[in-house]
């Protein structure tokens, strides 16, 4: 049975991995979670994740979420990972906030929000990923994110976001990887600047 774990969000969409598929002792982990995992992924949907994909109106996929000890192992995964104790997903957007015009409005209020808070706007090259990094960073106070991470790509081209969300830790960090750099809200605007 399909858990549902916020308007948009499903528990499958936090599990699958190929990995996991291509060995069977890695899957029986991966696809039965704990209850308290479920609870986890459930608390960083509705009050990370969700409100973003809200505020957003935009199709996000989840391309790495829960990881079971043996998975996170196998792919290379730092052992203090978030996504062991499903409280991280790395998240990628749908081109449509840049490509639809009937997206215009969710799309120019970041712009604006971002040019009130750095005065300046963003350049033509950046990506999908982007807004929803600088949504997240707009809003970090609002939202529950232990850490926000603009992973890998160029600046303000994010390959995906990374957002965590615990119950027991809320550091509002912004990170820049691989670099591994702390940013500031500002910082973090400007990468799209």
């Amino acid at each position: 049975m399909e858990i549902q774990l916020s308007n948009n969000f499903w528990l499958s969409e936090f599990l699958h991995s190929q990995t996991a598929q291509r060995h069977p002792d890695i899957a029986a982990h991966q696809f039965a979670p704990p209850d308290a995992i479920v609870t986890n992924l459930r608390y960083l949907c509705e009050n990370s994740i969700q409100p973003l994909r809200t505020l957003l109106n935009v199709p996000m996929r989840i391309s790495s979420g829960y990881r079971c000890e043996a998975l996170n192992q196998a792919i290379g995964g730092s052992n203090k990972s978030q996504h062991i104790q499903g409280e991280a997903a790395d998240i990628v957007m749908s081109d449509r906030i840049i490509q639809d015009p009937d997206l215009g409005r969710e799309k120019t209020v970041i712009e604006n929000m971002c040019y009130e808070r750095v005065g300046k706007y963003f350049r033509n090259d950046v990506n999908a990923n982007f807004y929803l990094f600088a949504a997240a960073c707009l809003f970090l106070d609002e939202l529950d994110i232990d850490q926000l991470i603009h992973e890998y790509g160029n600046q303000g081209q994010p390959a995906w976001i990374h957002i965590s969300a615990s119950q027991r830790r809320n550091n509002r960090q912004i990170l820049l990887l691989p670099d591994k750099i702390t940013l500031t809200l500002e910082e973090a605007i400007l990468l799209g600047c």
